[in-house]
């Protein structure tokens, strides 16, 4: 362990663990020191003496303030006289050298004895106070009071009456232990002056503690080594005798500066899984937490550890049927921890102060005794209406294998956990298990209740993984004459299994596991209706020719089917139309599974209104998509809800035009969604991700968030994204390399018709786009292919009026129709759909010859970008407008530090992220459409605000 390195804090030089500075401030102390501030000014203002009385026990810190106060006093220009039982050294420390002649001691301070006694005190005083105010203004500090005796308190008294009209300043300081702890110095008289009490130090937390543990390890302390800190902080003294006996023990590593607890931590006790334990604690610290224990009443001692056996927090109604005493007896010892700092009270119950804490006295008690608790605390329990939950926490310490009284609490706790704390419910199942064979069916029930339990808490992977270590015996115990009767559980444990898989992004696995529920399934069960949705949430996932057959044998015989199979089925069909290129058919459709599917669900499998919101939003019903967003929010689990509307709303606001709201939407969707539900939505939201990317002129972010749809696409189920994959890639080459990049790659799916139908259904902004990038890259059978494609799709969907404009668009820009370039540009209702359209119609203007039109429709087109935050494309057509004569003004003055990536304009800023993605100059360039000149401009003002030398230094900096 080094702990010879010196290390910077503050302004202060710490070498080695135990020196320190003694005016270092902690949390708390600020307010103390202002109220002895504020009593220096006053003496010095009104020339009058004054009296500051801090009554503070044993151990506080009381001392330490003292000094501190004599230092603040001597760089104030005042005298002190200091009455103060500490070393030297630690007075000193807190004075200049060259103002340690303004410091008159008693002689007992010198000594370090306490105060003095008698009537000699006084006059001992005096005489250091009339060499003291010869300098003018004096602070006289004394520390101990408590230890005078009354005659010295008298004398005293007498002295500061007499001295009242002096500018005199009185620090008195008194403990709360000893004879004199409680004889206030207003008894023995004061003259006319009175007593301001200076504010008691409260427990040391937070930044306070790890200060002071700071100061004697002479490193920044760990979390870990703070929260034991704040364990023991009532008092600092305890803080830095932990801090000393962490060094002491060996158990504190000091690496680059911090100080961390080392060395393997002591091994717990065996706990059942679900029970939570403490973790353990350094030696160290437990014995200095046992020595405190050991000053507390037997009673109290009692008390805390049968709390400590109840759990932290715990309830006084339990301790009491533990201990069989009255309340009040019980109150005189839970105030008395409390006093302590080891118990805190809350509103219903109580707690340790901290899990450090509560490990130590657990551990005082002895395992065989603890189980004893354990067993009469689950009995008591067992006894109310509502203790089981509570009752099986303490069975499971204590139960053993063949304990079917044991199993029956657990499984009775587990399914009333299941919803409200499902982690728990798992872990108490999963110790349920360990209590039985796994050839009886109480096994497989608790198997499927634990896969249950870590679906409903979003573990879907801890859900698979252990689903998946239990199925060898599941299996083996199906196929025996004996399960015929079990079936039920067989079934349960197979439903929650493709659960897991469908969540966890294993399609076709799930759908197997589904199958293989429905094989045992006993008719009209819950499990068999679960079961049937999960199937056909994975066909939606995987899709299939089998996949259609069976939502049409489903559909066939609709009456005799939950709501929820029907509208699973439905919503499969809807699938399959929109492939088809029935876009009107698969929303109405869609629409229908909706008005089946109405009953909140605690988990969602397949919702089909996750599938209506973009169809309906790619058809331009943007005020219908936001309200089934939040239907669908609504129905589903509380906990996703947030998280479903936020990822639900992400493309509705995309297609609004707000890339800002879109892009918060998607990523905070993203972060709280857990496991219930992004398999089905996580890919449009790393789609709208991306686009808002690109149209922000951010290609490597864009290429990034593409990477994160291809990674959220769930296994083997590329089928339903591959048209949004294809299209968002596309769009990304050309912007990258050019139309004919875009071209080249969506060749390996345009030749398939059903492909270029999901193609141009995605984005109904895409067809225009594919003749645009078509005829750029002189690809006339792509582009005509193009056109025929959406016209064939409009014909499908008549009633679906964007889809009509989007046939007009592409048709336009295929002939070169100006006229109908003008239509289309005021029937979009997509924003941005209507800025392309302006700035395809201004291509075709210049093309005839009219240059005052195309600058007007630039000029709307640079506007209607601007409006949608759309840098790139605004400064694209911002270039037209340039080599037309036109210039337009885009930037904007900001106040901005002089260097750092703050200080980077919204240019230079696109520079750096460009260069940092890889690209050489005549590629941003390309990007930025401005010339590779400017680039180079833009390049060497990051170098020089950024103090790098190279493009390498950039790409370093930025990843």
């Amino acid at each position: 362990m080094n702990t010879s390195k010196s290390y910077d804090r503050g302004n202060h030089k710490v070498s080695g663990p135990n020196r320190r500075s003694p005016l270092r401030p902690l949390r708390g102390r600020e307010k103390q020191m202002a109220h002895i501030a504020a009593g220096f000014q006053a003496v010095g203002r009104t020339g009058h003496g004054r009296v500051l009385l801090l009554e503070s026990g044993q151990g506080t810190g009381k001392t330490r303030l003292l000094i501190e106060s004599v230092g603040m006093a001597v760089r104030s220009g005042l005298a002190v006289v200091s009455g103060i039982s500490a070393t030297s050294d630690a007075l000193l420390g807190a004075v200049p050298a060259s103002l340690t002649a303004q410091v008159h001691r008693l002689g007992s301070a010198d000594s370090g004895s306490p105060v003095p006694v008698g009537p000699s005190f006084a006059r001992e005083i005096r005489a250091r106070l009339r060499e003291a105010l010869e300098h003018g203004h004096v602070l006289v500090v004394l520390d101990d009071l408590h230890l005078a005796d009354l005659s010295a308190l008298v004398g005293l008294g007498d002295l500061i009456g007499q001295l009242g009209a002096h500018p005199v300043l009185w620090l008195l300081a008194s403990g709360t232990e000893g004879p004199g702890a409680h004889r206030g110095l207003t008894e023995v008289g004061l003259g006319k002056l009175a007593v301001e009490r200076v504010p008691v130090l409260g427990p040391l937390s937070g930044k306070a503690a790890a200060d002071v543990v700071a100061d004697h390890l002479g490193a920044t302390p760990h979390t870990s080594i703070t929260l034991l800190a704040e364990s023991v902080g009532a008092r600092p003294r305890a803080v830095i005798e932990l801090a000393r006996a962490l060094l002491a023990e060996g158990d504190v590593q000091i690496t680059d500066g911090v100080a961390r607890v080392t060395g393997a931590p002591v091994p717990a006790p065996r706990q059942p899984e679900g029970v939570r334990t403490p973790d353990p604690v350094p030696e160290s610290f437990a014995a200095i937490v046992r020595q405190d224990l050991r000053s507390l009443s037997p009673f109290t001692t009692k008390v805390l550890k049968l709390a400590a056996v109840l759990g932290s927090p715990f309830t006084p109604t339990d301790l009491l049927a533990l201990l069989d005493e009255s309340p009040a007896d019980l109150l005189t010892a839970l105030d008395e921890a409390i006093a302590r700092g080891l118990l805190i009270c809350r509103v219903t119950d109580f707690a340790f102060r901290s899990d450090a804490l509560w490990r130590v006295v657990l551990d005082s008690v002895p395992p065989p005794m603890r189980a004893l608790l354990h067993r009469q605390a689950a009995t008591m329990l067992l006894s109310r209406p509502d203790g089981v939950e509570a009752a099986a926490l303490h069975v499971a310490h204590v139960a053993q294998p063949g304990d079917t009284e044991a199993v029956l609490i657990i499984a009775r706790a587990v399914g009333r956990m299941l919803a409200t704390e499902p982690l728990t419910a798992a872990s108490l199942a999963r110790q349920g298990m360990k209590l039985l064979s796994s050839q009886q069916p109480e096994w497989t029930g608790l198997a499927a209740t634990a896969t249950e339990a870590f679906v409903r808490a979003g573990a879907t992977e801890r859900a698979v993984e252990f689903a998946q270590g239990a199925m060898g015996e599941v299996a083996a115990f199906a196929g025996e004459p004996a399960a015929a009767g079990h079936a039920d559980s067989v079934a349960a444990f197979r439903t929650w299994l493709s659960v897991a898989l469908l969540l966890n992004g294993k399609a076709h696995e799930a759908g197997r596991a589904a199958g293989d529920a429905l094989a045992v399934a006993p008719e009209a069960s819950e499990h068999q209706e679960r079961a049937e949705v999960s199937r056909l949430a994975a066909h939606c996932l995987t899709d299939g020719p089998a996949a259609t057959e069976h939502a049409e044998r489903l559909l066939g015989s609709r009456a005799g089917h939950p709501r929820a199979v029907q509208a699973g089925a439905l919503t499969v069909r809807a699938l399959k139309r929109w492939r088809d290129g029935q876009a009107g058919e698969a929303i109405r459709l869609l629409r229908e599974a909706g008005e089946l599917d109405q009953l909140p669900q605690g988990i969602r499998l397949l919702d089909p209104r996750w599938l209506l919101v973009p169809m309906l939003t790619g058809a331009g019903e943007f005020e219908e998509a936001l309200d089934v967003a939040r239907t669908a929010a609504r129905l589903g689990p509380a906990a996703t809800a947030p998280a479903v509307a936020a990822l639900l709303r992400a493309p509705v606001h995309l297609a609004y035009g707000r890339l800002g709201e879109a892009d918060e939407d998607a990523r905070a969707g993203l972060a709280a969604g857990g496991g219930l539900c992004l398999p089905m939505l996580a890919p449009q939201a790393w789609r709208v991700r991306a686009l808002v990317a690109l149209r922000r002129g951010l290609l490597g972010e864009a290429e990034a968030h593409l990477g994160a749809l291809q990674e959220s696409c769930p296994e083997d189920s590329a089928r339903p994204w591959r048209a949004m994959r294809q299209l968002l890639g596309a769009q990304i080459a050309e912007a990258r390399s050019g139309p004919a990049a875009a071209i080249d790659h969506l060749s390996g799916v345009w030749a398939s018709p059903e492909a270029r139908h999901e193609l141009l259904l995605e984005d109904l902004s895409a067809a225009a786009s594919c003749v645009r990038w078509a005829l750029e890259a002189r690809r006339q059978d792509m582009a005509r292919s193009a056109v025929d494609t959406v016209e064939s799709l409009r014909r499908h969907s008549r009633e679906l009026r964007a889809l009509g404009t989007a046939a007009v668009h592409a048709r336009a820009l295929f002939e070169s129709d100006v006229e109908a370039l003008a239509q289309v540009s005021r029937a979009h209702q997509d924003p941005w759909a209507r800025a392309a359209a302006a700035e395809d119609r201004a291509r075709l203007l210049l093309a005839h010859g009219d240059r005052e039109a195309a600058i007007c429709e630039l000029e709307r087109s640079m506007n209607g970008y601007g409006a949608l935050d759309g840098e790139r494309d605004g400064a694209r057509v911002r270039r037209e407008l340039r080599h037309l004569g036109v210039r337009r003004r885009h930037w904007k003055h900001a106040k901005r530090p002089l260097s750092g990536w703050d200080s980077l304009t919204k240019a230079e800023r696109r520079v750096a992220e460009l260069v940092a993605g890889g690209l050489t100059n005549r590629q941003v360039a390309s990007q930025l459409f401005v010339s590779p000149h400017t680039v180079g401009f833009h390049l060497r003002q990051v170098y020089r605000k950024l103090g790098l030398r190279s493009r390498v230094d950039l790409i370093r900096l930025r990843s």
